[in-house]
């Protein structure tokens, strides 16, 4: 019997899906222990405690996982500047408020994404009403969160690396990134 030979393109939209399945059976069981609560407290001033409270149950579970990522990632790496990572761990995903997307809407805009990301950062307007128009809300939240969280870190005072990170943590990738940033973004992948 012979081997099957994926396209590239297509081994790389479907590989990604036993992450994202693995995200979502994490999301369905999310919980936050009072070690998990401590840890936020002790890297968050209240204003951005406050911000971090506001996400629903499964993205601060997902931020948690991150920022614990990044510590394993970061041990032993004495140059990064690890207060401020920690904090953007934590508060990367800020820009999604708890209600703003079902956890259905959020299923079909991660998929989308996937396989059709052209099209489907197109497709989403802010604005919720409808089924179809929050659909729509749900694939712009998911594309449009990183700037909406750094103007609710600027608001809340946090230091301009922290608002920096939070707002390139979905951009592509450049030479000039700060080693946070790109840490960040290998634990959010890993997450």
């Amino acid at each position: 019997m012979s081997k099957r030979v994926w396209h590239p393109v297509i081994y790389w939209r479907v590989s990604g899906m036993r992450q994202r399945i693995k995200q979502f059976i994490t999301a369905l069981t999310a919980k936050i222990t009072p070690a998990d609560r401590a840890f936020v407290k002790q890297y968050l001033t209240p204003a951005e405690e406050r911000l971090f409270w506001q996400m629903n149950r499964p993205d601060q579970r997902h931020t948690l996982n991150v920022a614990y990522t990044v510590l394993r990632l970061i041990a032993g790496r004495a140059q990064i500047r690890r207060f401020v990572l920690i904090k953007s761990a934590l508060l990367h995903d800020v820009g999604k408020t708890k209600g703003d997307v079902s956890t259905a809407d959020k299923v079909i805009t991660v998929l989308a994404r996937r396989l059709l990301p052209g099209p489907a950062a197109r497709w989403g307007r802010p604005g919720r009403g409808g089924r179809f128009a929050n659909l729509r809300h749900a694939f712009y939240i998911y594309f449009h969160h990183p700037a909406r969280g750094a103007q609710l870190l600027k608001q809340a005072g946090t230091e301009a690396a922290v608002v920096e990170i939070v707002a390139k943590h979905h951009a592509a990738p450049v030479e000039e990134d700060p080693p946070e940033l790109i840490i960040l973004r290998q634990a959010d992948d890993k997450n």
